[in-house]
């Protein structure tokens, strides 16, 4: 192998970006930002702002103090960067052409490693990131907080295996119920939302319209029991299955749902926990299993939030903000494309932290970690 073209850890994360796939639109945008700055065009543009997500740089001057590191300012093909330069230009980036990369990316994803109703399950949830109001008075939601949401579709495969595959981002007020139809768009799939989003008219709507779903009743939902169905098994992983039964729902005005089944489950922490679903071919275990499922979504916002940068945003304008969680969402697809060529089981915060040591070596050396032997 010729020495001089080993890619190094940061250019082969980097590289899982087809930037000649992007659409016509996407590539005239990207012109169009080139045109104003050769030092910082598009793509050294988007290598510094993904190399600062990923390495938790709380602010534009430490990323300009970061280039102080001359392996990062050969890495990335520029000698030094001025951090006002770099927060006039990163805002300037447009949505659209992010979105797309994003998309790009599930796409490479979903074609390695493809989803069905009896593979896969779809997360959806939604986590605040909270803002300075004097800061950020355009996502005002409360007279003394601003704040933006994160509606997310998380595709879950198994335990160590899940990636971001669709989101919406709205102010923090948005209720959720208003974006789980935007989210949900496969058929055949088996959706897993919290009580947040139930709503018996949407269930209804979901059931018609051939999507499968799991969640959990609010503690005022009047229920109508049709029948009692035998558990031949009442352990889960979580605890003891009560009940599995057939029922309907009633809410609203008037308004009386199809026939779903109900599961109940008494936690090993002593709660009681009651999951609708029209799922009627699989055991009451594995709804309970479903929907614990549920809580790596959860895990995914606390990355999000702890190792990434979510929570210390860089811009104060609204493009510039939502640009960056986009950023960080795209950094996690590109560790998880990663993640599926080593075949690992090692989480993508693993991958992570081994990343940061190894960026500027030869890949080979940040994924003989992870491969067998």
């Amino acid at each position: 192998m010729d020495k001089y073209n080993v890619k190094t850890s940061f250019q082969k994360w980097f590289s899982a970006i087809n930037f000649s796939g992007l659409s016509e639109n996407s590539q005239s945008l990207i012109s169009d930002f080139d045109f104003y700055s050769k030092k910082l065009d598009f793509q050294t543009t988007l290598k510094v702002l993904l190399h600062a997500v990923y390495e938790e740089l709380p602010s534009y001057r430490e990323i300009d103090r970061a280039f102080l590191d001359q392996r990062l300012c050969k890495e990335l093909g520029i000698d030094s960067l001025c951090y006002s330069s770099l927060s006039r230009r990163a805002p300037e980036i447009k949505q659209e052409v992010l979105m797309e990369i994003f998309t790009q990316l599930v796409a490479r994803i979903s074609a390695q490693q493809p989803s069905s109703k009896t593979t896969s399950l779809q997360l959806i949830d939604s986590t605040t990131i909270p803002l300075n109001k004097a800061w950020f008075p355009w996502a005002k939601f409360r007279k003394t907080k601003s704040g933006i949401k994160l509606h997310l579709n998380l595709c879950y495969l198994d335990k160590t295996n899940q990636y971001p595959e669709s989101f919406t981002m709205t102010n923090a007020s948005e209720h959720d119920r208003n974006h789980l139809e935007v989210l949900v768009d496969k058929t055949q799939a088996t959706y897993v939302v919290d009580r947040g989003y139930f709503d018996y008219k949407l269930l209804d709507k979901l059931n018609r319209d051939g999507y499968f779903f799991v969640t959990r009743t609010k503690s005022n939902t009047k229920i109508t029991i049709l029948d009692q169905i035998e558990v031949a098994d009442t352990t889960t992983r979580d605890g003891t299955i009560i009940s599995d039964q057939q029922v309907i729902l009633v809410g609203g005005v008037n308004h009386v749902t199809e026939r779903f089944r109900l599961v109940t489950v008494l936690t090993k922490g002593q709660k009681i926990l009651r999951m609708v679903t029209n799922l009627f071919d699989v055991s009451p275990n594995e709804v309970a299993d479903m929907y614990q499922a549920r809580w790596q979504i959860e895990l995914l916002f606390k990355h999000l939030k702890q190792n990434l940068t979510i929570k210390r945003l860089y811009s104060h304008s609204e493009q510039g903000a939502i640009n960056q969680v986009i950023l960080t969402l795209i950094a996690t697809l590109l560790t998880y494309v990663i993640k599926i060529e080593l075949n690992t089981t090692a989480t993508l915060f693993q991958l992570k932290r081994t990343f940061h040591y190894l960026m500027f070596e030869p890949a080979e050396e940040w994924f003989k970690r992870y491969r067998p032997g």
